[in-house]
């Protein structure tokens, strides 16, 4: 590493925790059970352009290589992340009441509030850092700052659908540049015919990114069956569909490889989190109190079109079965 590039370790006295995943993968749902546990909080999307540090321009960042040394850029957000630094954007949206602009103003918005907390409860010392834009750190925390990570995964098709139900779109050229910097020639990158179309198609956006997340982290992360890498903190993968099916016994196995203490008060409230109870209706928030949370991997047959669902099989299907064999099958 040069010598002008000092570690970045996680300073003092707490642990971090990192979840993550592609965007609508669940790392709400996920981040807010962990932070249940004793002297846990969460800290809410630090890398988002649009809510978190200042210091962060683009959504999802990303190592200067593969190796020990992020690069300055990162190097520099990575200790705001880890000072839990209050330099926060506002966050105020178009869509927001008024009455929410004039908290934010003087709040801020949830990322700057869940690091007051934390900065403010001498009580915490583990802090859970819920971030989908951190997905491309997940191998770079684990090998070289020894950070353990939960990786939501949910099926495609419930991504793609709610990229076409939000209208999201992502710089998806500059991602791809990055990962073909990271993991050159690797069969995830390659573009069909039809990229330049589907990068302005709001699902198959969805479709492309979650191959180009789970592809790079499938590459690069040693898989349960193959040697661990001598240091590295556990990366725990979480299937969606089994997480919605038994919570429960899902979150102990979390609970215990995380050396989280999974008390009878923690469970109490894990299991009121994951009740079965609102509606199962999509609707235009991108997180919906109201929905059934069992529904969550299921609305995507009333939102994309027969030929939308072929797309998205289409394109994630080679990433998607060597996942599934981490995981198991995620519909």
């Amino acid at each position: 590493m040069p010598s002008s590039v000092a570690p970045v370790t996680p300073p003092g006295r707490r642990r971090w925790i990192l979840v993550t995943g592609m965007p609508r993968s669940g790392t709400t749902g996920v981040g807010a059970a962990l932070s249940h546990a004793s002297g846990a909080a969460k800290l809410y999307e630090p890398l988002n352009p649009e809510s978190g540090l200042r210091s962060v321009h683009d959504y999802f960042v990303f190592p200067q290589s593969t190796g020990r040394d992020p690069g300055p850029e990162l190097d520099r957000q990575l200790r705001e992340v880890f000072r839990v630094s209050l330099r926060m954007r506002r966050g105020i949206w178009p869509e927001d009441p008024a009455w929410k602009k004039a908290v934010k103003q003087v709040t801020g918005n949830t990322t700057r509030v869940s690091a007051v907390k934390i900065r403010l409860d001498p009580r915490v010392d583990t802090v859970i850092w819920k971030d989908p834009f951190a997905s491309f750190l997940v191998p770079y925390l684990s090998t070289y700052r020894g950070i353990s990570s939960v990786v939501t995964v949910r099926p495609p098709e419930a991504a793609a659908a709610s990229f076409k139900r939000l209208g999201w779109t992502f710089d998806l050229d500059r991602v791809h540049a990055h990962l073909s910097r990271l993991t050159p020639g690797a069969a995830y990158l390659v573009q069909e015919p039809e990229w330049a179309a589907w990068v302005k198609d709001p699902p198959m956006i969805g479709a492309l990114l979650w191959r180009m997340v789970y592809g790079y982290l499938d590459t690069v992360l040693p898989r349960s069956d193959g040697p661990p890498v001598a240091g590295a903190a556990p990366v725990l993968w979480s299937n969606s569909r089994r997480l919605l099916a038994e919570p429960l016994e899902t979150y102990a196995g979390f609970f215990d490889a995380l050396d989280l203490e999974l008390s009878p008060q923690v469970r109490d409230a894990i299991a009121r989190d994951y009740r079965d109870e609102g509606s199962a209706e999509p609707s235009s928030k991108t997180h919906d109190r109201a929905r059934n949370v069992t529904q969550a991997n299921a609305y995507w047959h009333r939102v994309l079109e027969p030929v939308e669902e072929d797309a998205v099989r289409r394109i994630t299907a080679e990433v998607r079965g060597s996942v599934e064999r981490r995981v198991g099958e995620l519909a």
